[in-house]
C-alpha cells in the first residue's frame, strides 16, 4: 500500500510539472514586461533607467546568492522549501539575461570596468545554464549504472578493486602466465592510475569495450578454470569503469558548483562596487 501511494504521488508530481513550469514562465514574462514598460517610460521622461535596472539586477543577484545560504543555514527553512528556492533561483537567473540587456541598453560595454563586469556576469549566467542541464542529465546517467557510489569513497573502492585484481592474477599464475602477462601489459595501469584528462572531460566506454574484447580473445589460450578467472577479471574491469564514470560525472558537478558559487559571490561584490561608483559619478555620493 505504501509503495502504491509513493507511486501515485510520483505520478501526480510529474503531471503537475508542466503546469508549474508554465506558471513560472508566465510570472517571469509578466515581471520582465513590467520592467520593460518602466524602462521605456523612464527613457521617454528623460530619467536614467540604468539606476532602476541596476537596482533590479542587484536585487536579483542577492536572491541568487541567497539560494546557497538557504541550503547551508537550516534556520532559513521557514522562508520556503528547497524546491521553491530552486525554482526561484532558476527563473530569476534566466530573467537576468533580459534585465542585463535592459541595463546596458543592448550594447556591448566599452569601459574597462564595465567589460570586466559584463564578462563576470556572462561567466555566471552561462555556467548557470550549464548547471541547469548538468544537474538534470548527470544524475539520470548515474542512475542507469548498477551501483550508487558516494564520491568521497571512490578512491577507496578503486584501491580495493586494484588489490583484488592483483590477487586474482596471482592465483591464475599457478597454472599459466597468460593472464599475468595480459594484466602487466594492459590492465595494471588501468587499475592503478587515474584516467586521462580527455576521459574526465568526456567520459565514455571505449576503453572498457576494448579491454573486454581483448579479454574475450584470451579464451583460446586458457583452460576452463582460467576462463572463469578471466571472466571475474572482466567484471572487475567493468566495475572499475563504473567507478571512473562516477568520479568523472560527480567530479564535474562538484567543480561546476564550486566555480559557479565563487563567481556568483564575486559578481555580487563587483556589482555593489559598480553601483557605488555609478552613484559617485552621478553626484549621488558627496
Amino acid at each position: 500500500m505504501k509503495l502504491k501511494a509513493n507511486q501515485r504521488n510520483s505520478m501526480m508530481s510529474r503531471s503537475a510539472l508542466p503546469v508549474r513550469r508554465f506558471r513560472n514562465i508566465v510570472l517571469l514574462m509578466i515581471a520582465l514586461v513590467a520592467v520593460g514598460i518602466l524602462v521605456v517610460s523612464q527613457n521617454q521622461n528623460l530619467v536614467h533607467s540604468t539606476f532602476t535596472t541596476g537596482y533590479v539586477l542587484l536585487g536579483s543577484f542577492v536572491l541568487l546568492t541567497a539560494f546557497n545560504m538557504r541550503k547551508r543555514i537550516p534556520s532559513l527553512a521557514q522562508l520556503g522549501s528547497a524546491a521553491f528556492w530552486m525554482q526561484l533561483h532558476i527563473y530569476v537567473g534566466l530573467g537576468t539575461f533580459v534585465l542585463f540587456g535592459f541595463h546596458v541598453g543592448w550594447k556591448i560595454p566599452n569601459g574597462g570596468f564595465e567589460v570586466f563586469l559584463t564578462t563576470l556576469y556572462l561567466i555566471v549566467a552561462v555556467s548557470g545554464v550549464y548547471g541547469l542541464y548538468a544537474t538534470r542529465s548527470i544524475p539520470k546517467k548515474l542512475t542507469a549504472l548498477n551501483d550508487e557510489v558516494i564520491y568521497e569513497r571512490i578512491p577507496g573502492f578503486r584501491k580495493q578493486l586494484a588489490g583484488d585484481a592483483r590477487r586474482l592474477v596471482l592465483e591464475a599464475c599457478q597454472h599459466s602466465d597468460v593472464l599475468a602477462r595480459f594484466y602487466r601489459n594492459r590492465l595494471a595501469a588501468y587499475f592503478e592510475r587515474p584516467r586521462s584528462i580527455a576521459y574526465l572531460a568526456s567520459p565514455n566506454g571505449r576503453l572498457r569495450r576494448q579491454l573486454m574484447s581483448e579479454i574475450d580473445d584470451l579464451d583460446r589460450y586458457l583452460s576452463d578454470d582460467q576462463r572463469s578467472l578471466s571472466r571475474q577479471l572482466g567484471q572487475m574491469v567493468k566495475k572499475k569503469d563504473d567507478l571512473d564514470y562516477h568520479a568523472a560525472q560527480q567530479g564535474r558537478l562538484k567543480i561546476w558548483l564550486f566555480a559557479h558559487i565563487g563567481f556568483t559571490y564575486s559578481l555580487l561584490l563587483v556589482s555593489i562596487l559598480h553601483g557605488v561608483i555609478a552613484h559617485a559619478f552621478a553626484g549621488g555620493l558627496r
